[in-house]
Parts: structure tokens; sequence; C-alpha cells
């Protein structure tokens, strides 16, 4: 396993190697060893800072591989997406996660970035003992230690914060809004094509937008960022249902179709167009775990009365109404 690991790190793979190192992989009594492999190249490699939580993309990444070997009948992709996965996710996502080291302004602080690419996601711990779960599509930067008169974190895309409690506030900022605490667990989206939310677990947070609106959220809360007007529309909610991903679930209930769609094709890293819109009316309830996107598509096909297709050459499902 060692031998075929640095290998690949080292891109001397032959063919039969990299077949003989996906064979190994996918054995899940290897996955001990090829995790401790992933820490020790994260440990010689970095200069310090957080180590991710690989088990859980790990988990992932042998459910997929395992599915789509066993999967058969209308879907002649999923081969395809077998070979991508394991060539494009299966190792620089999870040695690496994308850490980045860079200077910035003042020349003795160093910030870190974490990003985690489509259909992946991880969790760290940050320097003030405060936990973070990242969800795909997504990167947050900070400090390698939290010495100023605030703890400061970029975020773009989604993450979840168990904030550990002090005088020194937390702060969250992201593209259209900041998100400040002192303790507390929350859910932050803002990716660059969705509605931003920030939806309360626990404890008080206060949302500032760049228009200097406003809002306070209690638990149960989810304030929606309208990013033209800046303006903060405060609801009641099922907290769940926006932290569900961090436990490997992905939690749906009555979601319009184009909400779907996106949270699809990052959980799977697969586009997916809709090419009837009138199907943007409809509206889906569903939990998923670790079914392949074949499964939630049939289910799709059966609940929704719509039709799917792969289109091999561009490399996308397509979405059709159902021929009754």
């Amino acid at each position: 396993m060692k031998k075929y690991f640095e290998n690949y790190l080292r891109n001397r793979c032959s063919g039969k190697d990299f077949e003989s190192f996906i064979e190994l992989f996918v054995d899940k009594k290897n996955q001990p060893v090829l995790e401790q492999q992933m820490k020790e190249n994260w440990e010689e490699t970095s200069q310090g800072g957080a180590t991710p939580d690989l088990s859980s993309t790990l988990h992932k990444i042998h459910f997929e591989i395992n599915s789509q070997e066993k999967s058969t009948g209308k879907s002649p992709y999923f081969l395809t997406y077998l070979t991508r996965i394991a060539a494009i996710l299966l190792l620089p996502l999870a040695v690496a996660f994308f850490f980045q080291w860079q200077k910035s302004g003042q020349p003795d602080e160093m910030l870190q970035t974490v990003s985690t690419p489509l259909a992946s996601k991880t969790s760290f711990v940050l320097p003030d003992g405060s936990k973070v779960w990242l969800n795909s599509g997504s990167s947050i930067r900070f400090p390698q230690e939290f010495d100023g008169d605030e703890r400061l974190v970029e975020l773009t895309g989604e993450a979840y914060f168990d904030v550990q409690k002090s005088e020194q506030p937390f702060r969250v900022k992201t593209a259209h809004f900041t998100v400040d605490v002192l303790g507390t667990a929350f859910n932050v989206l803002a990716y660059d094509n969705e509605i931003p939310a920030v939806t309360l677990e626990r404890g008080k947070v206060t949302l500032h937008t760049k228009s200097k609106k406003q809002a306070t959220l209690l638990p149960g809360q989810q304030a929606v960022v309208d990013t033209i007007g800046h303006e903060i529309a405060l609801t009641e909610v099922e907290t769940k249902l926006f932290s569900s991903w961090i436990d490997n679930q992905l939690i749906l209930k009555d979601e319009p179709l184009g909400e779907v769609v996106a949270r699809l094709e990052r959980w799977y890293n697969i586009e997916i167009n809709v090419i009837d819109q009138s199907l943007m009316e409809k509206r889906m309830t569903a939990s998923i775990e670790f079914e392949s996107i074949r499964e939630v598509m049939e289910l799709m096909e059966l609940t929704l009365s719509i039709h799917y297709e792969y289109d091999k050459d561009q490399r996308k499902l397509n979405i059709s109404k159902a021929n009754n």
C-alpha cells in the first residue's frame, strides 16, 4: 500500500500499478492504513496547521466506487464516473484538501486556506478550538493563530461552525454579509450562485450586511439575505434541514427542483440540466445519505414524473418531462 501510495503522489504509477492501488483502496480493511499514509504525507509536506478529518470522505469514496462497480441497467456513464472518482477525487482530494499557505499584508502573519472540491466535505478544528465542517465546493481562510482583537475567518460556500466561547469575538466574513458571535453553533450558506442564509442552532449571532442592515438571530431562526437590496428576512425553520449534511445526510423537504438540482450537483459533482423549465415548479421531499446518483434519479422519476438521461458527449444529466 505504501509503495503504491508514494508512487501515485510522485506521478510514477503505471496503468497496472494504478489499477492495483484502486483494488487495495476499495478493500475496507485497508482504510486505516490509507488514512495513516494520508496524514503522514500531510505532516511531511505542510507547514503546520489543522489536519483534516478524512474518515467521512473515505467513507463517501468507498461507497461511490463500490456502488458504481455494481450498477447495471440504463446508466452507462457510471464506469466513466468511477474512473473520474479514482483519478480526480481519490487522492488529491483526501491527501491535501487543497490546503494552501500564503503571506498576508503583515509579513509575519500566516493565513491558512482549506478548500473542498465538489462531492466532498471535511471537518477540522480552528486554532481557538472551534470546530468547522466545510461542505463541498467551499473554501475558508483563517490565520494560524487568533492573536488580534477578533477571530476572523473568511468563507465562500457553506460551513457549519461550533464556536468555542471566548471574550475575543468570532467573525465569519462572506461576500454579502458578516456574522458576529461569541460562542454558538450555526450554519452559513454563502455560495456565489445561491441566495445566502444563516441558520442558528444554539446561542445567538448578529448578521451585518454591506448596507449596514443587521439582524440578531435566536435558536431556530434563519436569516436570508437579499444580495441586491441587502435586506434581511428572518423566519423560523427546522435547523436540522440545513445542517444534516455534516452527518452525511442531504435532507430535502418540499424543495423546488431548481434548489434540489443545485444541491445534487455539489453532492455528486455532476452537471444536471433541466430541459423543460416548467419542471422547476415541482417540489421534492427526500432523505439522501449514501445513495448513488442513479438511485436518486430513479426516485425522482417515480415521485416527480420526470425522465432523465445521461449525455455522455457533454458529460451531464438531462431532466425532461416523463412520457406518459
